[in-house]
């Protein structure tokens, strides 16, 4: 990996091989030089007022007034510089073209890579190396500036100036074969940094479309540079997971981490993925396809570099189809939904899974319980907020997670709670419609545990309810219900209007539909078997004027029937 790479969106330091230990040595450096070109070529394009003002001044003339400022004062500069006369006589426009140029700096997604040793995996440090490097930056923009000025700053504000993300890589090998050759000793993400609040803007918003299986494993004939992509090791639920994901995406990658549980390098080295996702591929023929590799057991994904696939959904949502698909070979049923375990003051324990697609208010309702059941509720630890997996135990239906986060959106919180947690979320395009925020909201063990199933509820969001929740009599009414999953649309994907997935889940269950049918005809049976109550809580969501009060009546109506 080169030492510094530089978008329009995006710059990337190795600080492996760039040297970035005081602000003479970054000033001096190619990087910078980049950066700064970079601006000045924008500016131009969008015909920026102060370039007009700057008319005729070179980029090198720049360069040379910021390597004098970090020394000398202004006067100096001014009296021994003859060259840099047309720049320094206009001090106001240079100082306005400074704050502008430091705002375009901290505009980019900035990362940051080091690199460790598969023995000693901790000696890299990505919290110091980062530190450092905030430190020079805001130093040099402190320094520049208040030569520039001619007096100090009255308030200083400590702001992330180096990278918003640093990490150790370690390059790994899982498999000799053959056909995976293209994508061995690439970097795996080990301690991950970020800084909060960490802001993410993709070229898209929403994900449309299902995933499709095709026969044939086209990895082999991908054109892959495998310094273009850095590996993010996860557990999906206990399934170890590789995804590769390319440089041009990697603030989705970085997210990750609120979402699922990175592997450490010592837990990952010895063991095979059962999933293996290529993020950001160049041929868009395989893009949204997923495949079995029998030889290798091994589900693969692949979603291409467009445009279209910058939102984070694509991330999220292809891992949980893989994951989904093999838990349907392995005899499970996949949970689209939210699960909850409630632990009230009097001590009583209640499971709650609430089934439902993108929208169908599960989150929402969920969230609103723990505000409404305030005084009764000592505690809800989340065990899935998307996606678990139905399985038997002892002749009883229990449950798993799948993530450690929750991807939600942000109007779909209780005021302020995604703020409340600003140093820890990761938010995904604030200012525009479906904003969303990825949080953490439990630990590995909680969600990897064996959770009994206490109740089961669809969610409608369509259709008001004065009860607020009905209880079905039997197999057959819960599975037409379930199955139909039926919802409005709200603008989270490309749907529209009502719309009809099967089983609430097309990640999994609509590409295997008759192995899923089978599994759900067994669990339902199991489950009404042992009187677990099984219904539909009328969340109210996509009705018009019933946005928040909806769940909110929906938790009201829960809330009574676990207390009874």
């Amino acid at each position: 990996m080169k030492k510094f790479h530089l978008t329009d969106s995006y710059a990337l330091i190795n600080f492996e091989a760039s040297t970035c230990d005081s602000a003479t040595r970054i000033i001096a450096s190619k990087g910078f030089n980049l950066v700064l070109a970079q601006f000045i070529r924008k500016m131009r394009k969008e015909k920026s007022p102060l370039m007009t003002e700057l008319k005729g001044i070179r980029a090198s003339h720049f360069l040379d007034a910021y390597k004098s400022l970090l020394i000398w004062d202004y006067e100096s500069v001014l009296r021994k510089n003859g060259v840099l006369l047309p720049l320094l006589e206009k001090r106001k426009v240079f100082e306005r073209f400074t704050e502008a140029f430091y705002d375009d700096w901290r505009n980019l997604r900035r990362y940051g890579f080091l690199y460790g040793n598969r023995s000693y995996a901790l000696e890299a440090n990505p919290i110091q190396t980062a530190d450092a490097l905030n430190e020079h930056i805001l130093y040099l923009y402190r320094r520049i500036s208040e030569n520039i000025r001619g007096r100090a700053f009255q308030v200083y504000r400590q702001l992330p100036a180096g990278v918003n993300a640093n990490m150790v890589l370690i390059f790994h090998r899982f498999t000799v074969s053959e056909a995976y050759k293209d994508i061995q000793n690439v970097g795996f993400a080990q301690n991950i940094l970020t800084r909060p609040p960490f802001m993410i803007y993709s070229k898209a918003n929403k994900r449309s479309g299902l995933f499709k299986e095709i026969p044939q494993n086209p990895l082999a004939t991908l054109t892959i540079n495998r310094l273009h992509y850095v590996c993010f090791p996860i557990r999906i639920g206990s399934i170890l997971s590789f995804v590769y994901v390319h440089r041009d995406f990697l603030h989705h990658g970085i997210a990750l981490g609120n979402l699922f549980e990175i592997v450490p390098y010592e837990a990952l080295k010895d063991e095979k993925p059962k999933i293996v996702y290529l993020y950001g591929i160049r041929e868009n023929a395989y893009d949204g396809t997923f495949t079995y590799d029998k030889n290798e057991d091994i589900y693969l994904g692949f979603v291409s570099r467009d445009e279209k696939n910058d939102y984070f959904g694509y991330m999220k949502k292809m891992l949980l189809t893989l994951h989904n698909v093999y838990m349907i070979d392995l005899g499970r049923l996949p949970i689209h939904g939210a699960m909850v375990k409630i632990t009230f003051r009097n001590k009583m324990v209640k499971h709650v899974v609430i089934i439902g697609d993108s929208g169908a208010g599960k989150s929402e309702t969920l969230e609103a319980l723990r505000v409404i059941g305030g005084n009764v509720i000592e505690n809800m630890d989340v065990v899935f907020d998307d996606m678990g997996v139905f399985f038997e135990k002892n002749g009883h239906v229990v449950a798993n997670g799948t993530e450690t986060g929750a991807f939600v959106r942000l109007d779909d919180l209780d005021n302020g709670y995604a703020y409340q947690k600003m140093d820890r979320a990761i938010f995904m395009n604030p200012d525009q419609t479906n904003a969303r925020v990825v949080l953490p909201v439990a630990d590995h063990e909680t969600i990897t545990a064996d959770h009994p199933v206490d109740m089961l509820l669809y969610a409608n969001n369509y259709e008001k309810n004065e009860q607020g929740i009905r209880l079905f009599d039997s197999v057959e009414e819960a599975l037409t219900i379930f199955c139909r999953g039926m919802r409005k649309a709200k603008g989270t994907t490309s749907e529209q209007g009502l719309v009809e997935s099967f089983f609430a889940n097309p990640f999994g269950p609509v590409q295997k539909r008759k192995q899923t049918e089978n599994l759900l005809g067994h669990y339902f049976q199991r489950l009404f078997e042992d009187g677990i109550p099984t219904g539909e809580i009328h969340t109210e969501l996509a009705i018009e004027g019933s946005e928040a009060d909806g769940p909110k009546r929906a938790a009201q109506r829960l809330l009574e029937l676990l207390m009874r």
